[in-house]
């Protein structure tokens, strides 16, 4: 008899905020969430789509 306890099986989540599509003369990101907007970085600082990043993941540590 086995007296360990079932094993669940580990399910791996799919990145919820990453580039789905990339128009590069547009320089335009559409994530996989359904936000869209600028990958073109402003005069002092990140681009949209960095602020989105920041927003969704919080800042790296």
């Amino acid at each position: 008899m086995n007296s360990r306890p079932p094993v669940k099986p580990t399910t791996v989540e799919p990145f919820k905020h990453v580039i789905d599509e990339y128009k590069h003369q547009a320089q335009t990101i559409t994530c996989t969430c359904g936000w869209h907007g600028s990958s073109q970085a402003a005069d002092r600082g990140g681009s949209e789509w960095t602020a989105h990043l920041f927003e969704v993941r919080g800042k790296k540590r």
